[in-house]
């Protein structure tokens, strides 16, 4: 390769650069070719100015261009930055770059890639003769994707196309039952999100409680408020087998299958009176009625109240009588029910509405309701 030697005399220079007569013998080394010279500069980038090794816009020197100098021999190498093209993933970006390592060219350029990105690097020639050769740098983005898997959300990105591809990189098996949205055959796109529901279950055989119920039998002897136990209640027992479903561990559905009857509950009995306070002798009259025509003693009970304040020769203007309040169609009613057609009657009374109150389906002829 050519030598060249050139000479600078000492002399002053207005900015600074001569360092009080100290001559420096500089060897430097550019685009192929050995440059050795003596200057009396501060630094390297001034005692290479006018040179062929002159420094421009992201050209590097070995060592650093602001490398003092002190009157040593110092062998400099300088690299020339070379036109550089970057595709980042379809948006373009150029520059100069005297790094030859990508890397580093990108870290000049302040671009950040990820492990999972893919980039590519190529020497090209443009104008040869005016750039030299340059560097083209291709990023392809891998897409951000969402992952929800066994428990975590994690934030990934990834060069495979699919998502069942993602899965696999990421080490998840999936079982036969269990299900990924979207579909595994998916392709990945930036933003996605991937769901994995671990699907587990099967059919599960267990005893089950059948809780017995309370049953109140009525004494109509008994008054209001008073009870007695008449029996206590038994559970029973039964085998029941169910198709379970877990999805991520929680229980999703529950479908029984089949039921057996291993022992059945026994209610508890509890005998309740009916009887009203101060209800006298009438009260037999009413129970009998009710137990031959299907209605409520209490319920007559308290109509009776209603009507006649239990008065058995209740009479009102309207011409209403009895306990009960008749009017004149009490005379077909008495002979429905088979007592004497008397309004005054007590059993008359109670047995005709008894009749009626069954025959008609409720209280409608009466004012007063249970």
């Amino acid at each position: 390769m050519p030598l060249f030697a050139i000479a600078f005399n000492s002399g002053s220079v207005a900015d600074g650069s001569v360092q009080n007569g100290v001559e420096t013998e500089l060897h430097a080394f550019c685009d192929g070719q050995n440059y050795t010279f003596t200057t009396k500069a501060n630094v390297i980038s001034q005692a290479l100015e006018g040179t062929p090794c002159g420094l421009g816009e992201n050209d590097i020197s070995e060592p650093n261009k602001d490398t003092k100098l002190n009157g040593s021999s110092v062998n400099v190498n300088v690299t020339k930055a070379v036109p550089v093209t970057i595709n980042d993933n379809g948006t373009l970006k150029s520059g100069k770059s005297a790094y030859k390592n990508v890397g580093d060219i990108l870290n000049q350029f302040n671009i950040k890639v990820y492990p999972e990105d893919v980039v590519t690097s190529e020497l090209i020639i443009s104008d040869f003769t005016k750039n030299g050769l340059g560097r083209k740098i291709t990023i392809r983005r891998s897409p951000a994707v969402t992952l929800e898997a066994d428990g975590a959300v994690v934030q990934i990105r990834t060069n495979k196309s699919t998502i069942g591809e993602v899965l696999s990189e990421r080490g998840i098996v999936l079982g036969p039952r269990d299900e990924v949205t979207p579909a595994s055959s998916t392709n990945i796109l930036t933003g996605t999100k991937i769901t994995v529901v671990r699907v587990s279950g099967g059919d599960i055989i267990e005893d089950e409680v059948i809780p017995f119920g309370v049953v109140n039998t009525p004494d109509h002897n008994m008054y209001q408020g008073q009870s007695r136990l008449e029996s206590e209640g038994i559970n029973g027992m039964k085998k029941k087998t169910s198709q379970v479903v877990y999805r991520n561990g929680v229980l999703a559905s529950k479908v029984t299958l089949s039921e057996t009857l291993l022992q059945a509950p026994k209610n508890k009995v509890v005998v309740s009176g009916t009887k009203p306070y101060g209800a006298g002798d009438l009260w037999i009259i009413i129970v009998e009625a009710g137990a031959k025509y299907g209605v409520d003693p209490g319920a007559m009970y308290r109509v009776m109240m209603c009507e006649s304040g239990g008065r058995v020769n209740a009479v009102n203007g309207a011409g209403y009588k009895g306990l009960f309040q008749w009017d004149s169609s009490f005379h077909k009613w008495t002979a429905i029910a088979g007592v004497p057609d008397d309004y005054f009657n007590p059993r008359s009374q109670i047995f005709a509405t008894a009749a009626r109150v069954h025959a008609t389906g409720g209280w409608r002829a009466w004012s007063c309701k249970p």
